[in-house]
């Protein structure tokens, strides 16, 4: 089963306790609810459109996502979760996005590293950086590999 959220609308200024948000969820390239939260603490709202159930899709998460620690409590994987971890994916991936338009981005020694270009030459910058670290991987203009890599060193940080 393969779960992808599409046309996501994040609302920062309106999350306070959760995110606020609204989004299609797509199952094996169908849609199959439409997912939203208001931001004020509360769970989820899912709208059925398509032929899976919140609970169907709550069982196959289960029986295929790995249990996960929090604060001492071991958790299931459900639909929440899984919408969570696709829109921290997608909100991360848009804040690389923009910081990349603005810095250089590297991944050293597995930390994620930003060299603010400050009007300075993109090529100029990697040089200086490549000089004094030659296993620096410069994300910027990077394949998918190196943004997924970039990522998933984001995402860990939370």
């Amino acid at each position: 089963m393969k779960i992808e959220l599409r046309r996501i609308n994040h609302n920062a200024k309106l999350s306070e306790e959760t995110s606020a948000y609204s989004a299609e969820i797509w199952i094996d390239g169908e849609r199959a609810f439409d997912a939203r939260n208001q931001g004020q603490g509360g769970c989820d709202l899912y709208r059925q459109l398509g032929r899976w159930t919140e609970a169907e899709v709550n069982t196959w998460l289960k029986a295929n996502r790995p249990i996960r620690p929090f604060q001492g409590l071991t958790l299931e994987h459900d639909l929440e979760a899984e919408v969570g971890d696709l829109l921290a994916q997608e909100l991360e991936y848009r804040r690389l996005k923009r910081l990349l338009r603005t810095n250089l981005i590297t991944i050293e020694r597995g930390q994620i590293f930003q060299y603010p270009l400050r009007k300075r030459p993109l090529g100029l910058v990697v040089r200086a950086v490549t000089a004094t670290n030659r296993q620096a991987v410069i994300v910027n203009g990077g394949d998918d590999d190196v943004i997924q890599q970039a990522l998933a060193i984001l995402l860990a940080a939370h």
